[in-house]
C-alpha cells in the first residue's frame, strides 16, 4: 500500500503497513466481487439473529486482532458479512463504530451462498479473490525450504541466503473433531516427502538427484488431513548424520535462538529445534529421532519434545537412518499444544493405560561415564524428582542384568561384545560402512 492508501501490487505479493503478504487465489471468489481492487474482511455471522450490535463487533475484532498475525485494521476496508439469514440488521452505532475504523463498504452474503469465503482477511485484485498469507523471513536459516514462496525464490532449493515462508491466517479454521489440528502451523524436517516438493536431506547431490514428490509421507498426509498447515520443510544435518555447524559445506547450519546464536542447534533435526525455538509465529516442528535426533535438539534449543515409541506411526515416505530405531516426533514451545497435538496425531495408537511412575531409574554404567560435577547435578536433580513425586530412586546396572539375565540369542557372549556385533549387523543392513 502506498502512501495515498492504494494498493501496489508486485509479483502477487502486498506490503500492507509494513507487513508483506503473498497473495493466494481463492476458488470461487471472483462471483462476489466483480470489479473491486481493495483489503477485505469475512466476518462470520452466524451466531447473531437479530441485530450485528457494536459490542458484538468490538469483540469480534479484538479477537480477529488477539489471535491472528495475518488480520490488521486496514483489512477492514471493505466488509463482507457471510453467514446472513436474513432479518438481521447493523445498527448505527455499529456502522459508525466500524466506519471510524475505515470501513468503506459493506455487504452481506446468505448462508446457504456456495463458495462462501471463510472468515478472515482477502484481497481483493480486479474483482478476483486472494488470501493473504504474512511473509516472515527466516533470520536463523532454518528452513531449507517455503511451501509457499514467491517466484523470484529458487523452487529448487538454491537458497544460499535467507528464505521467506508465508503462513496462513488463524480466523479460517474452526477447530472441530475432524479437524482438531486447523489453525496449527507446522514445520517439517526434509527428510521426510511432501507432495510437490523435493526432499533434499540437505544434500545438493541427492537433491539434484531425485524428483519432487507424487505424495506425501503417509504420517505428514495425516497431519494435513487433520487441518494442519505446512508452511516449510526445515534443515537437517546432511544425510541426517551427526554434523557440527563448521561441516555444515552445502547448506549453513542453522543460527541458535539462545545466546549470542553462535551455539549450534543440535542434530539431525537442527532446523527443527531452531525453528520452533526462534519464531513464535510457528507452532510445531516435526523431526526424526533414531538415537537423539529430536531429544538433542530439543534440549539444546530449550523447548518441548516428543520421541514416541518406534512403530506408532509409519516410516513410510522418509528417508530412514535406522529402521529399527526410526520414528517420527514433535518438537514444540507450549506442553498443552503438544499434548494436543500429539494426542490428535498418535489418534488411536496411544495407550491410555499407562501404570503409575514408581520409581526414578538411575543407570549406573550410564553416570560413571560422566564427570563427577555433571553427575552431582544430575543425581541432585534425580532427588528433587524424587521428593516431589514420593517416589523411590532406583539403581540399576545393565551390565549386572545382562550377567544375570542374558537374552537367548547372546549365547554366552558379554554385552560389550553382543552390541559390538549388532551395531556392525545394523550398519551392514542400513548401508552406514
Amino acid at each position: 500500500m502506498d502512501q495515498e492508501g492504494h494498493l501496489v501490487e508486485v509479483h502477487k505479493s502486498l506490503e500492507v503497513n509494513g507487513v508483506r503478504y503473498l497473495l493466494k487465489p481463492v476458488d470461487g471468489g471472483m462471483q462476489f466481487f466483480r470489479d473491486l481492487t481493495t483489503l477485505a474482511t469475512v466476518i462470520d455471522i452466524d451466531d447473531c439473529r437479530s441485530e450485528i450490535s457494536a459490542e458484538w463487533i468490538r469483540r469480534c475484532i479484538d479477537h480477529y486482532k488477539k489471535t491472528d498475525d495475518v488480520f490488521q485494521i486496514p483489512f477492514l476496508r471493505r466488509i463482507v458479512f457471510g453467514g446472513f439469514r436474513g432479518g438481521c440488521s447493523l445498527p448505527s452505532d455499529a456502522q459508525t463504530f466500524l466506519e471510524d475504523l475505515g470501513m468503506k463498504r459493506r455487504s452481506f452474503l446468505k448462508i446457504d451462498e456456495p463458495n462462501r469465503p471463510l472468515p478472515g482477511p482477502y484481497v481483493i485484485l480486479k474483482g478476483t479473490l486472494y488470501e493473504p498469507l504474512r511473509l516472515y523471513p527466516d533470520t536463523h536459516a532454518a528452513f531449507f525450504k517455503a511451501t509457499k514462496c514467491l517466484p523470484d525464490i529458487d523452487a529448487l532449493g538454491n537458497n544460499y541466503g535467507q528464505v521467506d515462508i508465508a503462513v496462513p491466517s488463524r480466523l479460517r479454521h474452526h477447530v472441530s473433531s475432524k479437524l482438531p489440528l486447523s489453525s496449527i502451523r507446522v514445520g517439517v524436517k526434509d527428510n521426510f516427502d511432501l507432495e510437490g516438493t523435493k526432499t533434499s536431506l540437505c544434500s545438493k547431490a541427492y537433491l539434484q538427484t531425485y524428483p519432487e514428490k507424487s505424495q506425501s509421507a503417509p504420517c505428514i498426509q495425516k497431519l494435513l488431513e487433520l487441518g494442519a498447515s505446512v508452511v516449510g520443510k526445515t534443515k537437517l544435518c546432511a544425510f541426517a548424520q551427526w554434523e557440527e555447524p563448521t561441516e555444515a559445506i552445502e547448506y549453513s547450519s542453522p543460527w541458535s535462538a539462545r545466546a549470542d546464536g553462535f551455539q549450534s542447534s543440535g542434530g539431525s533435526s537442527n532446523g527443527s529445534g531452531a525453528a520452533i525455538a526462534a519464531y513464535d509465529w510457528l507452532d510445531i516442528t516435526i523431526g526424526s529421532d533414531t538415537t537423539g535426533s529430536i531429544l538433542r535438539p530439543a534440549l539444546w534449543n530449550g523447548c518441548f519434545a516428543l520421541r514416541p515409541t518406534v512403530g506408532l506411526l509409519s516410516t513410510e515416505g522418509f528417508v530412514n537412518c535406522i529402521k529399527y530405531l526410526d520414528t517420527p516426533g514433535i518438537m514444540g514451545r507450549d506442553l498443552q499444544q503438544c499434548r494436543h497435538f500429539a494426542a490428535s496425531w498418535y489418534g488411536d495408537s496411544l495407550d491410555p493405560a499407562v501404570p503409575d511412575f514408581s520409581s526414578v531409574p538411575w543407570p549406573l554404567d550410564y553416570w560413571t561415564l560422566v564427570e563427577p560435577q555433571q553427575r552431582a547435578m544430575g543425581l541432585q536433580f534425580a532427588d528433587e524428582v524424587k521428593s516431589t513425586l514420593r517416589l523411590s530412586l532406583r539403581n540399576f546396572s545393565l551390565k549386572d542384568m545382562w550377567g544375570e539375565h542374558p537374552p537367548e540369542d547372546a549365547g554366552h557372549q558379554s554385552l560389550e561384545e553382543y552390541m559390538i556385533k549388532e551395531r556392525c549387523l545394523i550398519r551392514l543392513e542400513n548401508g552406514s560402512f
